[in-house]
């Protein structure tokens, strides 16, 4: 008796535990009924579950309804050979494992097998006393697959979902970004960075940067940082966007890759145009208080003369000598004139407390709208009124608004020739949670560089002007928490906007 039978009859003495869980399913195709029982006795004994097809339409079958974890496949069978079925096979269960095995192998047959996905190739009369550990080292392996897979897929599905926050962050951020490689080719970008610049065309990643953003070109930033490998820190540049002059605070990194080596850089862009706005603002408070100071300290002291003067002109008034009583009249006029420059003073220097109602500045604009019209009419301008029906009331005091429009309006009309158009529109804006009053006129516009000093008392244009009723004006809206912008075109007219916040 050989040690095979020796070893089967040992099998079949102990059957296999029913009740045992089983350590796979295995398909055995091989057209030997003997070999199909005894590698299912063998294997059954170590505790698999096992199918035997002795053809491979038989084979098909079981695969389709059983889907076993490995398939001992012999090569050599009748109708379609083995390395056939293993080619179809591959196709429609190629997580399954194959052992090729049969009696007429070869090197070339074995280097087919593999290539084709077979696991491993034994060669008949099989060893059946060292079957059960070519399958399971097989569906060791197998398993170790699986886990692999499962392994890079919840690294693939981690590395996603890292890669849609990281994105998401990035597009959140308040600052632009913009990330390029060593040729200046842009990799990454958020839309914050193009909103900054106000770009209608679409930026694709991969364009070079001074392409897609010429308005950097003369400063150098991106290159100097690449060609010095050094970063930039806080540095102040600005852009003439449209008729706005923006003012962006740049900085720069270089972007190393895990050898220590620089493969890029990236810029943050931060919009600082409100912030040297309200800083120019506080500076201009700042002045106002101390011309306010010098005003009551002066009004005080040329007013007790000044009307001393005024009783005297009046008693002079009675003569009834003609040539006497123009110059008394004039003496009147200008010291009425005077009186009038000293109480804009004193309203500059200690400015009447607010009596805010809520009050929606489409009715200011409606009440005050008469005497707009008249003015207008008799400077010979068009006057045109655009309400925003959505906008809202807001808490002011509506005497000293109502003399901020009446101010501009009257400015307006005197920067015009005959034939102007006068414009006052109102703007709901919901995402400030401000509404907007614009003043426009069509008159010849001011010099940028003169727009900085407009609100400054004293500082005028208009050849009679004192440039204290743009200050009483800009300390009004200051006082309602408020601003007031200008924009100008010289030769298309200006634009005075006076935003309010929305407060309950």
């Amino acid at each position: 008796m050989t040690k095979v039978d020796i070893e089967l009859q040992r099998k079949m003495c102990n059957p296999p535990d029913t009740n045992r869980t089983s350590w796979g399913k295995v398909l055995v195709v091989d057209d030997s009924v003997l070999h199909l029982e005894t590698v299912k006795l063998y294997l059954e004994a170590d505790g698999f579950q096992v199918f035997c097809a002795g053809n491979t339409s038989d084979a098909w079958l079981i695969l389709k309804k059983e889907k076993p974890d490995l398939v001992l496949l012999d090569v050599r069978m009748p109708g379609e050979n083995g390395i056939d079925f293993l080619r179809n096979m591959k196709v429609h269960f190629g997580s399954t494992i194959v052992v090729i095995m049969t009696a007429f192998g070869s090197e070339e047959t074995a280097a087919m097998a593999l290539k084709l996905g077979a696991f491993d190739y034994i060669k008949k009369p099989l060893k059946f006393n060292n079957l059960s550990k070519i399958v399971e080292k097989a569906l060791s392996m197998k398993n170790k697959i699986i886990n692999h897979n499962k392994s890079i897929e919840a690294l693939k599905n981690a590395y996603e979902k890292l890669q849609v926050s990281a994105d998401s962050i990035l597009q959140c951020m308040s600052a632009g970004v913009v990330a390029v490689d060593n040729s200046l080719n842009i990799r990454i970008i958020n839309q914050k960075f193009i909103e900054f610049l106000e770009k209608d065309r679409e930026i694709v990643v991969g364009q070079n940067f001074y392409y897609a953003f010429p308005e950097f070109e003369k400063y150098r930033i991106l290159r100097s940082t690449l060609e010095n490998q050094r970063s930039v820190r806080m540095q102040e540049i600005k852009f003439n966007i449209g008729h706005i002059v923006k003012t962006i605070i740049v900085n720069t990194d270089i972007i190393y890759d895990h050898h220590g080596s620089g493969i890029g850089a990236v810029a943050t862009l931060e919009d600082i145009t409100e912030l040297r706005h309200k800083e120019e603002m506080l500076r201009d408070r700042e002045r106002l208080a101390i011309v306010g100071q010098m005003a009551a300290g002066m009004a005080h002291e040329i007013k007790n003369p000044l009307t001393v003067i005024k009783g005297f002109v009046q008693l002079l008034a009675r003569t009834s000598d003609p040539g006497i009583k123009v110059y008394v009249d004039i003496i009147d006029n200008e010291t009425t004139r005077m009186n009038q420059v000293i109480q804009d003073f004193l309203q500059l220097a200690k400015p009447k407390s607010l009596e805010r109602n809520l009050m929606n500045i489409n009715e200011l604009v409606k009440q005050m709208y008469p005497i707009i019209e008249s003015l207008a009419l008799i400077k010979k301008h068009n006057c045109i009124v655009k309400l925003d029906k959505n906008t809202p009331s807001v808490l002011m005091d509506s005497a000293q608004i109502k003399q901020v429009i009446l101010n501009l309006c009257q400015n307006a009309m005197e920067a015009m020739d005959e034939g102007g158009n006068l414009t006052v529109e109102t703007t709901f804006l919901p995402a400030k949670g401000e509404v907007c009053l614009d003043i426009k006129d069509t008159g010849c516009g001011i010099p940028q560089e003169k727009i900085k000093s407009i609100g400054v008392p004293f500082y005028t244009t208009k050849a009679e002007g004192t440039g204290l009723g743009l200050s009483i004006c800009f300390s009004i809206v200051d006082k309602h928490k408020g601003r007031i912008d200008v924009q100008s075109q010289e030769g298309q007219g200006t634009t005075f906007s006076v935003i309010l916040p929305i407060e309950r």
